[in-house]
């Protein structure tokens, strides 16, 4: 069974591998342009992953990914309960983490198909898996910030951290939303960018929490492992 902090960091390695792995895919079969994406935009993620065998790669491993999600914010939520205390925003973000995992699925299933219907799905799938996961996210560290007790110097490294990386989500989503308004005349690399660098520090925040579990431990009969 694996540990807390290697389910973690699995949540961050395997969406990495599933992305990068399915764009050098695409790139290797002429499907996608090659470029760095989180400079360059060339690409959106989507786009990079879903033609020949890079869908197959992308959906085999993103597929089971969302059991792993759902394993994380089971985790994550204990951890919670057991060092701040129960509290009814653990079980939201346990369902706001769960919703996520689900429309991961839902975009992963329908991702590559054709039509209007198809399109919609995955837009509704990508956005609520974005959304949800970056509110369970915020609302995890709010949470977090009412535990008043000392902590090592390496934890607080590993919360401020995980703190920059969810602040970090908040500004590109402004980013976002001045690229939408603004319909500069490279909005679609714009986006794409966006799109990029926001779904690199989400899920880093995944592993990094591994990190704060690992030296902010709970010290109690039933310790979280």
């Amino acid at each position: 069974m694996f540990s807390p902090r290697v389910i973690a960091w699995l949540n961050t390695l395997v969406p990495l591998i599933a992305v990068i792995g399915g764009y050098l895919i695409s790139i290797h079969q002429q499907v996608a342009e090659a470029c760095f994406p989180l400079i360059e935009g060339c690409t959106s993620i989507s786009r990079g992953v879903r033609n020949g065998d890079a869908l197959f790669w992308f959906r085999g491993l993103m597929m089971p990914m969302s059991m792993l999600f759902v394993f994380y914010w089971v985790l994550q939520c204990r951890w919670l309960d057991q060092l701040v205390g129960v509290r009814k925003r653990h079980k939201v973000i346990l369902g706001l983490g769960i919703i996520s995992a689900l429309a991961l699925v839902l975009y992963a299933n329908f991702l590559g198909s054709q039509g209007g219907f198809y399109r919609f799905m995955r837009s509704f799938g990508i956005t609520f898996y974005f959304a949800f996961a970056l509110l369970a996210q915020l609302i995890s560290m709010q949470s977090l910030s009412t535990y008043n007790q000392s902590i090592s110097p390496q934890a607080k490294r590993w919360l401020q951290a995980c703190w920059f990386v969810v602040i970090a989500q908040w500004l590109i989503g402004l980013v976002s939303l001045a690229v939408t308004i603004s319909q500069p005349e490279n909005k679609f690399q714009a986006e794409n960018i966006v799109e990029w660098n926001f779904a690199l520090v989400m899920i880093l925040f995944y592993g990094l929490s591994g990190e704060l579990w690992r030296h902010l431990k709970i010290s109690s009969p039933g310790d979280f492992r």
